[in-house]
């Protein structure tokens, strides 16, 4: 499979809702290397179901997980996938940004095209306060229920009572680290 086919069949199913694309070749292999290409694309929201349905009519789909960061205003969700994943002709890794306003930090589930995502989903519900519509589970994987934080925000207010240290790289972003 290549690259530029993916990039058609998200073109041709989501239209204006693909907001922007770029190919990125990258170079892999150690003793033999070679270049393959990534799709990365910027999707609304609403369209991630039918931009994963598209991915997947063209072969088998993986999603290896979905990150997600408080990028200020909005949280950001990368969609990591694989088109294409384990056949002869090769794989695809596809990435869809989407932006989440704070205001309104919704997403449509992917369960129901892509069952894989509920555990991926879910870790964001926990960790940054996202609301998937349609996930068949909400409760957490990784915090207990209930956990009264979404500990990935930067504008959460008591994060600071459950914060016990910080990593080198988010010294001097927004928090400051604890004394004593």
């Amino acid at each position: 499979m290549r690259a530029e086919e993916v990039l058609r069949a998200l073109t041709a199913s989501l239209g204006a809702q693909l907001r922007s694309y770029e190919l990125r070749p990258r170079e892999v292999g150690v003793r033999r290397k070679w270049t393959v290409e990534e799709v990365w694309a910027e999707v609304e929201r609403e369209a991630l179901p039918k931009a994963v349905a598209a991915l997947k009519a063209l072969g088998p789909l993986h999603i290896s997980v979905i990150s997600g960061h408080d990028a200020g205003e909005t949280i950001e969700l990368l969609y990591h996938l694989a088109v294409g994943f384990g056949t002869e002709g090769g794989e695809v890794v596809v990435t869809l940004r989407t932006f989440l306003p704070k205001s309104d930090p919704t997403a449509p589930s992917l369960c129901a095209v892509l069952p894989g995502a509920e555990i991926t989903e879910r870790e964001k519900i926990e960790f940054l306060g996202v609301d998937f519509l349609g996930i068949p589970r909400r409760d957490h994987v990784f915090l207990p229920d209930g956990f009264p934080v979404h500990p990935w925000r930067r504008d959460e207010p008591e994060l600071a009572r459950f914060l016990h240290r910080m990593v080198e790289w988010e010294k001097g972003h927004e928090r400051k680290e604890p004394q004593g």
